[in-house]
């Protein structure tokens, strides 16, 4: 009994030993680790695949800036395309070049076109949501304009790669929600989800400078600060690349985007929305005065948004959305004290009125223009039925452009900045 007991832990500990072995090890030195890569059409039915691989001379501190080329031994980054019928097979053509072994383990990002995505992504992502090395924290971006000359043309002043910086992207999107945070395994579930459709941020290549800005409000403009799409930000210098707004889809195809403001409404209905700032007009002034007369805020949403949810026996839904905020006030060009506590229940009604016609202009546009439910009003309706079966049958995404939804703001402001009372300068 004794022989058979040292025989058992013998080969308990053979089989421990022959666990511990990294039997597919790899030297550092011998992977090539892409960071973003992005998506275009190509010709001939076939796509374009671009890289951004990390240059270990320079990001080891050898030498180098943020961004890089093709040839730049120097840059942090090398940035190759190439032409494939699929995008995993382009790791394999990729080593006809590069001597090292093509890994997405580190990959950050995944860019695709807007003519690629108005097409359809879906089969792209049942492509690599197979493979495991993609990451399923990987951001997913919108690119107006080629991926391709997205990628080329970022270069981020602050960071030695573009990996931080799409990071830092998705981290923004709580601290100004002008766009959203979407990962790979997130947009790769709502495609083909039954009660959301997918969106993603949008990104584009700002080639102007402050020409594109948009009309001020005494030239018929809208006071809101994020009026704006990626490609269009009235900004000069630095980086050309930028970060704001919405891809709107519709199964796998996109059908539309958003700007940031409509970005933030979003947000604020799906309980995304973190804080941001904004300004609305001095409810107390009339006529020409008002265009330069305005409150500036910081938002923060207080908690969650509530959902009341109903369904008539003729399949009707009706859903009433509501939102807290809690608006800081920051800034103000007016002469009224907004502090005293009689006026601020006034400031508190006319900021709530000015965010509750934006979310309902917003959810009606979807409905409307695009048909495309990205607020997910779809699951709390999906909380009425018993059974998978039921839901499926109910089809909530072909309903939804008929659904009777309303959304009502409660604001509180909680603060009013460093100064106590309002003394308007002297004539």
């Amino acid at each position: 009994m004794r022989a058979v007991k040292l025989c058992a832990l013998l080969a308990l500990a053979f089989a421990l030993l022959s666990l511990s072995g990294c039997w597919g090890k790899m030297e550092t030195d011998e992977v090539a680790y892409v960071l973003v890569a992005g998506f275009d059409k190509g010709e001939k039915d076939n796509i374009v695949v671009t890289v951004s691989i990390a240059n270990p001379r320079t990001i080891a501190g050898v030498s180098g800036g943020g961004g890089g080329g093709g040839g730049d031994s120097d840059a942090s980054t090398i940035i190759l395309s190439v032409e494939t019928y699929a995008p995993a097979a382009m790791l394999n053509i990729l080593n006809t070049v590069i001597a090292r072994q093509i890994s997405l383990s580190h990959t950050r990002a995944f860019v695709f076109s807007e003519e690629l995505a108005r097409d359809g992504v879906g089969k792209w992502f049942l492509t690599f949501a197979r493979y495991r090395e993609v990451r399923g924290t990987a951001q997913v971006f919108v690119s107006r304009g080629k991926a391709k000359d997205f990628i080329e043309k970022n270069k981020p002043s602050l960071e030695l790669n573009p990996t931080k910086q799409f990071e830092f992207i998705a981290n923004l999107s709580r601290s100004n929600g002008l766009c959203p945070s979407i990962q790979f395994e997130n947009f790769y579930n709502d495609i083909k989800a039954r009660a959301i459709d997918a969106s993603a941020p949008l990104v584009a290549v700002h080639e102007g400078g402050l020409e594109s800005a948009k009309p001020g409000v005494s030239k018929g403009g809208d006071i809101a600060l994020g009026k704006y799409i990626a490609g269009e930000v009235p900004i000069s210098g630095g980086n050309e690349a930028q970060a704001i707004g919405t891809a709107v889809f519709r199964g796998d195809k996109m059908v539309g985007y958003l700007n940031g403001q409509e970005t933030r409404y979003s947000l604020m209905i799906r309980g995304l929305f973190d804080r941001g700032f904004t300004s609305i007009p001095d409810p107390f002034v009339e006529g020409p005065e008002q265009e330069t007369t305005y409150i500036g805020f910081q938002i923060h949403q207080g908690r969650r948004p509530k959902y009341t949810t109903h369904i008539d026996e003729d399949g009707n839904v009706s859903i009433d959305v509501e939102i807290f905020l809690e608006p800081e006030i920051i800034a103000s060009t007016s002469s009224v004290s907004f502090e005293s506590s009689d006026m601020k229940p006034v400031l508190e009604e006319t900021f709530s009125r000015y965010i509750e016609q934006g979310c309902n202009t917003l959810v009606r546009r979807t409905q409307e223009e695009f048909g495309s439910d990205i607020c997910g009003f779809g699951y709390q309706v999906r909380q009425h039925f018993l059974t998978i079966k039921h839901w499926e049958e109910f089809e909530w995404l072909k309903r939804y452009p008929d659904a009777q939804i309303n959304v009502d703001v409660h604001s509180r402001i909680r603060r009013t900045g460093s100064i106590m009372k309002i003394a308007p300068p002297q004539e």
